[in-house]
């Protein structure tokens, strides 16, 4: 360290005084404000009316009411579920008619959305390729910063017999959409046709 010397009124050399220092603190978003950026990215209820699609459900059920805390994100070949490690707050939507379609947003106060979709891709490298694996039909939409998609086959009897999912990411907001189809075909071919319409009010939360 090089001393920086002054000259005192008698003429002996003297230290400077040391340079002020300051810290810089982060404060966290408060849950209010993670829920009104879930509550922007989240589609809203008429988005798909002109493809006969029909809001069937809104988790919570106005925008009046707090979204949801700790939900899970996604669940993969099945069973296997992915949650939010730390704070977050989540809205929930899903369409019917002629879609079939669900939306969960996360507004997350310190995780990234990438580090979630990094370890979904590496979570459905365990799967069975006859389960579920990545579909690259679904283009990344602009303004998105981390993507990813994939399909599943469903063994439920009681449940649509195909589903494919994307994840989209921004920063610490992260939605997972998906659609569903009788045949791989048909739901790659549904979550192709509204990826776009998602992302447009997601990229700008």
């Amino acid at each position: 360290m090089v001393a920086v010397l002054t000259t005192a009124c008698g003429g002996e050399p003297v230290a400077a005084p040391p340079a002020a220092t300051t810290t810089t603190t982060t404060v966290p978003p408060t849950p209010a404000e993670l829920d009104q950026r879930a509550k922007a990215a989240i589609a809203p209820p008429g988005a798909f009316d002109a493809l006969g699609g029909q809001l069937r459900q809104s988790t919570p059920a106005s925008d009046n009411e707090p979204g949801a805390d700790g939900e899970i994100v996604t669940t993969l070949c099945g069973s296997s579920e992915m949650r939010v490690d730390g704070t977050s707050v989540a809205r929930t939507r899903v369409w019917t008619g002629r879609v079939s379609l669900f939306q969960r947003v996360h507004a997350m106060s310190d995780r990234t959305a990438a580090t979630l979709v990094g370890a979904v891709q590496t979570r459905l490298n365990s799967c069975a390729k006859d389960r579920a694996e990545q579909t690259k039909a679904v283009a990344k939409p602009d303004g998105v910063d981390d993507f990813f998609a994939h399909c599943e086959a469903n063994r439920d009897p009681e449940q649509v017999p195909w589903s494919c999912h994307a994840m989209m990411g921004r920063g610490t907001l992260i939605t997972v959409v998906v659609a569903s189809g009788q045949t791989k075909a048909a739901a790659e071919a549904q979550l192709t046709s509204v990826v776009p319409i998602f992302a447009e009010s997601f990229v700008k939360a």
